[in-house]
């Protein structure tokens, strides 16, 4: 039997409609008549937790019914971010909370016109149905019956364009972090570099916590079949993100059927998944060392600052006025206007010196369009871990490690996005300003072309690491080396990271919990990777704990700022935890506020991956027992370390917290005033299933609020088909009165995870409420095309051609599929 999908079959038969036959002598024409599909249809069944399941018969509905159910949950978080993406924040809410800064920004990304490119039609169909899905929820509900009445009625909550929503898939992944770097860059006002000490450290450390990496991140475990129970691969989706509202993930089920079925999560305004699964493979990222940027220093033309020269001939720099509206406190509108400056390095940049010898830009290994022109979609419709690889090979779309797992078995790791092209012998040569830029003056220290590259500059992917492997692989944001113990990446360039270091903390929990696993014969299903990666173990209590506890023993009290601290209950406390960070969990804050206490002491910038140096370990690093090493404590003589402890229990005294309370009642995730107690420890003391959360005196931790567990989700393939769990670590609903702004917050707190129906049969089976939406031409009787703010029409007749010309569009595109 032949099955032809209905979109194809009306534009077959549409097209069958105008040929003559001949039955027998006798001629026919054929006369089917259709009845014209609309132009936008998707259903969206909704299962537990709010889990919206998307199917459409083309890619513009999908984008219409993804719309409409992001809109559902979160219009008032996402109208906010459309108005960030349009350089609008300040104009509806002022110049404060960087909204200045981040309008300059995104009016330079609109100006430059460098996204305002092509995508694909699929793509390009996908992003105008979300724009129609979300505006036509503003359409659909009244302020009366606005859900979230925080932006009920409000002038900031506006239609949305199909090139905005493009524009946001296509804006490069790392350029809004580089917000204040760009801005902050003036023309000189002396004839002098700032260059005395102060100045320097001042200034290296103020572009190190703008660019610094080593606070974000996310795990990826994939595990092949000599390490499952079904004999396919199973894959730990893990990505962290803050859990302020800058940047939230959404899940979402997308299905096409007879062309696409991928379930996963993406930023909160993206019309597609972008961790996730199909029948075949699953996939996620994980933030990657590799080089993704490169400061220059440029050599000005004498006399004119605004000329940069290199190998001796001078070039003009390219003049970006922008302007953005800003709220004044009367509520007037002013006009801020700013100027930005190009080369061919990229932007000007702030922080580092701009006198009349040199400047600074930044150049960025973005991108691009590569993946909305086939990169995702090749993503749908690969069968193997083999054909993500391939796709991501040809494109380089995302700057990040790649983890997968198959159908077959088959696991991979790969860091194969956009990277500087920079040898080592020009790292080297072409190293400027103490160490911190490239030398811009010189041909010869530009980023070099590859044959194999996907866009000029990149490095090309056969030089870029990846391991296919049928055990396991993992990457928690330390570099490209160690994806397995057994199979050490070697021999790669410097611009993708180092190898033969210390690993992290994080690291050497997930490749200590996976080796440990299957070294005691176990295998992993679906289940039990779930529980070991949530088992919250604490990498640096596993490996200091007990020489720290014989210390402490020794030394009954420790003098601090000439006040003597006794340290005989912190004993205690330390000795009877159970070196997880669990709910349950007794003392495991003791020993996070000492590490705290061991860094600070250190004076280390950002939050640390790995011990603190000035320890005195028992067993150094040794690069032939990577995970196991540096560990233990020198329990003769090390004063730093009980120094480091004293502060951690005088402090915790000082705010009235027990030094062996239970972290539950410490350690918050806050909803709308409810303290939901929560699991999970934070980077600097090695637990995987990451929470960071700012101690606050007497209060705790009561907010999780830096980069941590975000969407979470596990794969698993096994002979039956697809199984999927997953859970949003803050609920779906940005919406306090929504009953999904908190219900997967609640069930990630007890460490459950929601099913995640993935067939037509399981979606129908597990569904708690079910909503089918259409637009098309029917809407346009009467006055209804008055409704549509986005395009606009002037009259009913206008708005009918709008919704024939877009329904034929799809139609033509579908049979091209």
């Amino acid at each position: 039997m032949i099955h032809i999908h209905p979109f194809k079959l009306a534009a077959v038969l549409a097209a069958s409609a105008a040929l003559t036959g001949c039955l027998g002598d006798k001629s026919v024409r054929v006369t089917t008549q259709l009845t014209p599909l609309p132009t936008y249809q998707a259903q969206i069944t909704r299962t537990a937790g709010g889990f919206p399941h998307i199917e459409a018969p083309d890619f513009a509905s999908l984008g219409f019914g993804t719309g409409y159910a992001a809109a559902q949950d979160n219009v008032c978080h996402l109208a906010k971010n459309f108005l960030k993406y349009q350089g609008q924040l300040s104009q509806y809410f002022g110049p404060q909370d960087n909204n200045l800064g981040t309008d300059l920004v995104q009016q330079l990304i609109i100006q430059s016109g460098r996204y305002d490119t092509q995508v694909s039609l699929e793509m390009a169909a996908l992003f105008d149905g979300y724009a129609a899905g979300y505006n036509r929820y503003l359409i659909d509900t009244p302020e009366a019956k606005w859900p979230d009445k925080r932006c009920a009625g409000a002038e900031w909550v506006q239609p949305i364009s199909a090139e905005l929503v493009k524009r946001i898939h296509l804006t490069p992944f790392f350029l809004p972090n580089f917000r204040d770097l760009l801005i902050s860059a003036q023309p000189p006002s002396t004839p002098t570099a700032r260059s005395d000490a102060l100045a320097l450290d001042s200034m290296f450390a103020a572009v190190d916590e703008i660019t610094s990496l080593e606070d974000k991140g996310s795990n990826g475990v994939a595990i092949g079949r000599e390490g499952s129970v079904s004999g396919g691969g199973v894959l730990f989706a893990n990505p962290h993100m803050n859990w302020d509202e800058s940047w939230r993930f959404y899940p979402m089920h997308q299905t096409i059927p007879g062309v696409m079925n991928v379930l996963g999560a993406n930023a909160i305004d993206r019309a597609s998944v972008g961790f996730g699964t199909n029948e075949h493979v699953a996939w996620t990222n994980t933030v990657s060392t590799a080089t993704r940027f490169s400061f220059y220093q440029l050599a000005l033309k004498p006399g004119d600052p605004f000329s940069y020269v290199v190998d001796g001939q001078a070039k003009p720099m390219t003049e970006i006025p922008v302007s953005v509206q800003v709220r004044q406190p009367d509520g007037t509108l002013a006009a801020h206007h700013h100027v930005f400056h190009e080369t061919e390095f990229g932007y000007l940049i702030g922080q580092f010196p701009w006198n009349e010898q040199i400047a600074f830009a930044i150049r960025i290994a973005d991108e691009g369009a590569r993946g909305m022109q086939g990169g995702t979609l090749d993503y749908y419709k690969a069968r193997s871990v083999r054909d993500v690889q391939a796709a991501q090979e040809k494109y380089q779309f995302t700057p990040v490690n790649l983890i997968a797992a198959d159908k077959h078995g088959e696991v991979l790791y790969a860091d194969v996005g956009p990277v500087a092209n920079l040898t080592d012998e020009q790292l080297k040569t072409c190293s400027a300003f103490y160490g911190k830029a490239l030398d811009g003056s010189r041909s010869a220290c530009h980023w070099g072309n590859a044959e194999d590259a996907s866009a000029p500059g990149l490095l090309g992917p056969s030089e870029q690491p990846h391991a296919l492997r049928s055990d396991f692989v993992t990457n928690s944001n330390d570099s490209y080396w160690l994806p397995n113990p057994k199979q050490p990446l070697d021999g790669f360039r410097q611009s993708l990271g180092t190898q033969g270091t210390e690993r992290s903390l994080r690291t050497r929990s997930g490749l200590l919990m996976i080796q440990n696993h299957l070294a005691a014969g176990e295998k992993f299903d679906l289940t039990s990777l779930k529980a070991l990666m949530l088992s919250n173990q604490n990498t640096a209590g596993q490996l200091l704990r007990d020489d720290l506890v014989t210390l402490c023993r020794a030394n009954d009290t420790v003098s601090v700022a000439g006040e003597a601290v006794s340290l005989g209950a912190a004993c205690d406390a330390l000795a009877g935890w159970d070196l997880h960070d669990n709910l349950d969990s007794r003392g495991a804050h003791l020993f996070r506020e000492f590490i705290a206490e061991a860094l600070k002491d250190a004076k280390l910038k950002h939050k640390h991956r790995w011990l603190p140096p000035q320890f005195n370990y028992a067993v150094p690093f040794d690069a032939n027992d990577i995970l196991n090493t540096p560990r233990g404590l020198d329990t003769q003589d090390n004063p730093k370390v009980l120094e480091a402890l004293a502060k951690a229990v005088k402090r915790l005294n000082a705010d009235g917290i027990a030094l062996d309370a239970r972290l539950g009642d410490l350690q918050f995730a806050s909803k709308d005033g409810v303290k939901i107690p929560m699991h999970g420890g934070p980077e600097n003391v090695g637990v995987f299933n990451k929470a960071e959360a700012s101690y606050q005196g007497s209060a705790g931790y009561p907010d999780i609020d830096g980069s941590s567990y975000s969407w979470l989700m596990v794969t698993e393939f096994t002979p039956r088909g697809v199984k999927a769990q997953g859970v949003l670590a803050y609920s779906i609903s940005t919406n306090p009165d929504s009953p999904h702004y908190r219900d997967m917050t609640d069930k990630f707190a007890r460490k459950e995870f929601a099913v995640l129906p993935f067939t037509p049969e399981q979606v129908k089976a597990a569904a708690q409420s079910v909503l089918v939406i259409k637009q098309g031409a029917a809407d346009c009787r009467g006055n209804g095309w008055q409704r549509f703010a986005e395009p606009s029409f002037s009259d009913e007749a206008q708005c009918r051609a709008h919704f024939a010309a877009q329904r034929q569009a799809r139609l033509t595109d579908y049979v091209r599929l």
